[in-house]
């Protein structure tokens, strides 16, 4: 069973049962993989079945596994120490399921309180605040390799056990977004934004020798510093963790080495003989939103500077950081990434089809505008892509362009540009050439 005390087990039971809070849960009630099994030496499946229990559909899952291992221990050639074995693994099991489901109708309170949270925020603070929603497009893993779980953690709200994105990523990511974009801006506009980035982030001396050099050269960033009087200058941008503003569902994930044993340095070439040792891990599914928002603290006393250049600069920054670079663990394989809104409501019953007032070619830029309506995820290309290319009116393919395309990507068309390195390279990288070259476009 779960190591408790025994005042800890009277309250909340031998496996804590009891715990309604998926974050008390995960994080102080977790399965050993060694401890009081019986006669078992190892409980292989520990880990699975302690991200399974806080997972949305958890509870079956876990009955699921129970009754399959209770299948496989009566099956007519199974020796006995290993029906005994799965019995015993389909007592832990059942046992795990046990967990007190949590109030739908709770969550769903929880998200309209982040909602009302943000109207709140922009009434109190007028003028000094930025807000916006994103919607998942694909899973997401946020504190992954936190938690008691090995590289199996989650970020959830101690009081609700529900996802959210702490505000240090939220800012660790803007900030990414922000140097990246300031080392690729022309020398008129890299101050200014240089300028920005140290305003609402803030600095310390370390800094000005390394990623602001980087970014924007020492000299510039010394510069800057000089003006401001300080070598340590606290940020004046406040970046608020991100809740979930519709119910989100969790889910369980798997990695899945092929070849454990080639990766650990035990063999030298990897070979199909081997066991593969899947990993589980908790994901936010795609299709939950969160609410973003940027609050500024303080305006410094210096000529040019305004508080609407700075929240407007700080928004910008974050919406590309969370549609382009994507938040949390594995974003290169695809995890994290987001589109601005919020979660799109469900399609109205079609009515019967009317006569045709538009042309064939209107008719398919238009549907293909509804079917991605934005384009600043870059997973999208492979499909949105080729339909673009096959429009046959190149007035179609220009609103669709446009339409899709986000305003500050069309207005810098450089090679360097990561965007546009994944419009026209990949699989649908000769449809996304051949769409610029129709619309005379051309990249710098």
């Amino acid at each position: 069973m779960i190591p408790l005390t025994k005042d800890v087990a009277a309250l909340i039971g031998d496996w804590a049962e009891g715990v309604e809070n998926r974050s008390l849960l995960f994080e102080k009630f977790a399965l050993p993989k060694v401890w009081g099994a019986g006669d078992l030496e190892k409980l292989n499946d520990a880990g699975r079945w302690s991200v399974l229990r806080i997972v949305t559909r958890g509870t079956d899952l876990l009955q699921g596994d129970a009754q399959r291992l209770r299948r496989e221990a009566k099956g007519p050639k199974v020796l006995p120490d290993v029906a005994k074995r799965k019995e015993s693994e389909a007592h832990v099991a059942g046992k795990m399921a046990a967990v007190a489901r949590t109030d739908p109708e709770l969550a769903k309170v929880v998200s309209r309180n982040a909602m009302r949270f943000l109207d709140d925020l922009g009434k109190s603070f007028e003028g000094r605040l930025v807000k916006f929603e994103a919607t998942l497009g694909s899973r997401m893993m946020v504190n992954l390799a936190g938690g008691v779980v090995e590289n199996a953690g989650i970020c959830l709200d101690r009081c609700f056990g529900l996802p959210l994105i702490p505000g240090s990523a939220v800012k660790g990511i803007a900030r990414a977004q922000a140097l990246w974009e300031i080392r690729e801006a022309k020398p008129d506009e890299k101050r200014q934004l240089l300028r920005c980035a140290m305003l609402l982030f803030g600095f310390g001396a370390h800094d000005l020798r390394g990623d602001l050099a980087w970014a924007g050269g020492k000299a510039q960033a010394e510069a800057i510093a000089g003006e401001l009087g300080t070598t340590d200058f606290k940020g004046c941008a406040c970046f608020l963790p991100a809740y979930p503003t519709a119910v989100p569902t969790l889910v369980v994930d798997m990695v899945n080495p092929h070849y454990p044993d080639y990766y650990a340095g035990r063999r030298t070439h990897a070979k199909d003989d081997e066991n593969p040792k899947p990993n589980y891990f908790p994901a936010v599914e795609a299709g939950s939103a969160f609410g973003f928002a940027v609050l500024l603290n303080r305006l410094p006393s210096l000529p040019g500077v305004t508080a609407g250049e700075l929240l407007s600069q700080a928004k910008a920054w974050l919406e590309r950081a969370v549609t382009q670079k994507g938040v949390g663990a594995k974003t290169a394989a695809g995890y994290g990434w987001f589109h601005l809104g919020s979660k799109p409501k469900a399609a109205p019953m079609a009515t019967p089809p009317q006569a045709p007032t538009e042309s064939v070619a209107s008719s398919a830029a238009d549907e293909i505008i509804s079917q991605f309506k934005s384009l600043s995820n870059k997973g999208n290309f492979p499909a949105a892509l080729p339909k673009m290319a096959a429009l046959q009116s190149d007035a179609d393919l220009r609103r669709v362009f446009e339409a899709l395309v986000p305003a500050n990507e069309r207005a810098s068309l450089r090679k360097k540009n990561p965007y546009w390195q994944s419009f026209t390279s990949g699989k649908a990288g000769a449809d996304g050439l051949k769409i610029l070259q129709r619309l005379g476009r051309k990249l710098t």
